[in-house]
């Protein structure tokens, strides 16, 4: 049964999606708390799990 949904939804349908926004929220509030060296270590892990460089610090 075909729901018409994309398999990979595009940025713009995250953005209108509630749940997608409030695990994005969820998960930006943690980053915030973590010190220089917690977040370092964590996109060190998601470079080795999915191979792709970390995004530039701001």
């Amino acid at each position: 049964m075909d729901s018409g949904a994309s398999a990979h939804p595009t940025e713009a349908e995250f953005e209108r999606n509630p749940a997608a926004l409030a695990g994005r929220k969820l998960l930006e509030d943690r980053l915030a708390r973590l010190t220089p060296n917690q977040l370092s270590a964590f996109w060190e892990a998601v470079s080795r799990c999915f191979g792709t460089p970390p995004p530039e610090a701001t």
